[in-house]
């Protein structure tokens, strides 16, 4: 069986999923191709990664306002593949994988996965998100909290029939944890797109008050990742004087990941809003105390004060103020983490992620 997977070309945690899914199939179970697409240039990683595990793939970028010759692009690449299931990360590919899966000779299954908050959708997401209801063979969503979000708010177009709950899985034996030197300096980290929707910006302000609050605590903070918004962070930065605490890292690829998460001392996450949050999941699967804010698609992952500590968003006073305590409290940053890493081990497995989509690939030869 062919699979064709359409995913996002950026940063982002389309690539992450795929991926892992690939990795999780270990007896080769089914062959895969890859369409790239998005506005961001495909990711050289993930030109590496398919090269090495000979996985044919394709790119198409969409230009600013030209959305007919983006998804007619679209649809002929997926047609040309003839697979016997399109599997689209996100609903927005849709038109173009339903005309091509009609059309194709074999009537192609298609399975799409549902990542983005209801609450972040924008009025051509929604729309799109209907009409994969309708059309699709089957919709995936990575939490009950995330499905029941959607019923209600998708009403009469939510067909139940068509529902499946997965949550995202990673390769446990990679992301692990490691001994960790002790130091001075409490070493503060998080991993995201560098983009409006996650909430740097109350996490800088939180640096500030404990640069001022505590002049003899030492912290660090490093930022990973990548996008859009990196100049006007970088820009707040320089407006709070804390360019000897906040230190940018750009894109990494996935084989630094695990080293650069097992060099924090507690693992941060500011957001507006997730689904599953993929950073947070290896944050965990290192065996990191954890930070974060107190949305949907973090605390349904997180149980705080078990899993983690859960603050809420925009709120620099308490998010300096657990940081401080946390990093005060050894014993605390212990119990998190090893409660985190046991969570990981139980529920965020890629073979566990990759059983659950087989029944649905095997489904489609019915």
């Amino acid at each position: 069986m062919k699979i064709l997977h359409v995913l996002y070309s950026g940063l982002g945690g389309h690539g992450n999923v795929f991926f892992s899914l690939l990795q999780a199939d270990k007896k080769n179970e089914f062959n895969y191709e890859a369409v790239f697409n998005g506005i961001e240039d495909i990711r050289q990683e993930y030109i590496e990664r398919c090269k090495e595990m000979n996985i044919p793939y394709t790119f198409i970028k969409k230009q600013p306002g030209k959305h007919f010759s983006f998804y007619y692009k679209l649809f002929k690449a997926i047609k040309k593949v003839k697979p016997e299931v399109i599997f689209l990360h996100g609903s927005m590919a849709g038109p173009a994988a339903f005309a091509a899966g009609f059309l194709s000779g074999n009537k192609a299954k298609i399975i799409v996965r549902e990542t983005q908050a209801m609450h972040m959708k924008s009025k051509p997401d929604k729309i799109a998100l209907n009409v994969a209801m309708l059309l699709a063979d089957h919709i995936v969503f990575l939490s009950k909290e995330y499905q029941q979000d959607v019923k209600k708010k998708i009403g009469p177009f939510y067909r139940s029939k068509k529902v499946n709950i997965i949550p995202n899985g990673i390769d446990l034996d990679f992301f692990c944890p490691a001994i960790k030197q002790q130091n001075n300096t409490t070493v503060l980290g998080m991993v995201s797109r560098l983009v409006n929707i996650k909430d740097h910006i109350t996490l800088f302000g939180a640096i500030r008050l404990l640069k001022n609050s505590y002049p003899s605590f030492n912290v660090k903070l490093l930022i990973a990742g990548d996008g859009t918004y990196r100049s006007e962070l970088e820009k707040k930065v320089d407006e709070l004087n804390l360019r000897d605490i906040v230190f940018f890292t750009g894109m990494l690829n996935e084989k630094d990941l695990p080293g650069f998460l097992q060099s924090l001392d507690i693992y941060i996450h500011a957001s507006l809003g997730e689904t599953m949050s993929t950073a947070i999941m290896q944050a965990m699967a290192c065996g990191l105390s954890i930070i974060a804010s107190d949305v949907d698609g973090i605390n349904n992952m997180i149980t705080d004060n078990k899993t983690g500590l859960l603050v809420p968003v925009k709120n620099e006073e308490k998010l300096a103020a657990t940081i401080y305590n946390l990093a005060c409290n050894t014993a605390l940053q212990k119990t998190l983490a090893a409660n985190a890493l046991l969570y990981a081990k139980e529920k965020l497995s890629n073979e566990k992620m990759y059983n659950n989509y087989k029944h649905l690939f095997v489904a489609a030869l019915v």
